[in-house]
């Protein structure tokens, strides 16, 4: 069927477009941490659906190339970065630095906790609709800290400006699922 201008009016109508204030970090649980909720993340500032890829392996056959799906990979799980405003007693930055020395502490005779993380070590996102109810959940399955960001202050030339740090973690892989359901995210199955 042929895309009109009111078919795609109708379906916009109906499906409505995702916004990108309608995300949310819900809790952080990972090796060496404790579980950071609403009080601690109401500071996430920033933060993405992760992707997911699957490589394409080919097999050739009499001049023919044939494309089979391999393995998969999910692009920067190395490196998942969330930013944070920073808060003037600085406790959210300390809890992270805190997480950051249980992991590896070149301080102390227990090196850390620097082992894989396993399935409850996560990071939940929601997803939302436009009455702020949650219609999709990401967990980021093994969590884990990697880089806790550097906070650059304006001492001379400042304007007041709100600071900010990235915190950056590594996870294994994701899993997606609806809570509700709406939800246009559900998985195949």
């Amino acid at each position: 069927m042929a895309t009109t201008i009111q078919n795609y009016f109708q379906q916009a109508k109906d499906r409505q477009f995702a916004r990108d204030i309608l995300f949310r970090v819900k809790s952080i649980k990972i090796v060496g941490g404790e579980l950071l909720g609403n009080d601690q993340l109401i500071y996430a500032r920033t933060a993405k659906l992760p992707g997911r890829d699957i490589e394409d392996k080919t097999v050739n056959y009499s001049g023919q190339t044939f494309h089979v799906p391999g393995k998969v990979s999910y692009p920067g799980s190395d490196s998942y970065s969330i930013e944070f405003y920073h808060d003037e007693e600085a406790n959210l930055r300390e809890q992270f630095e805190s997480i950051s020395r249980a992991v590896f502490d070149h301080r102390s005779d227990n090196i850390g906790e620097y082992s894989m993380p396993g399935s409850d070590s996560l990071i939940e996102l929601n997803i939302l609709d436009r009455q702020l109810n949650e219609i999709g959940t990401i967990k980021l399955i093994g969590a884990s800290i990697r880089k806790v960001g550097e906070i650059a202050y304006e001492i001379a030339d400042g304007s007041g400006e709100i600071l900010k740090f990235t915190v950056d973690f590594a996870y294994h892989w994701y899993e997606m699922s609806p809570t509700s359901t709406k939800a246009s995210i559900r998985p195949p199955g």
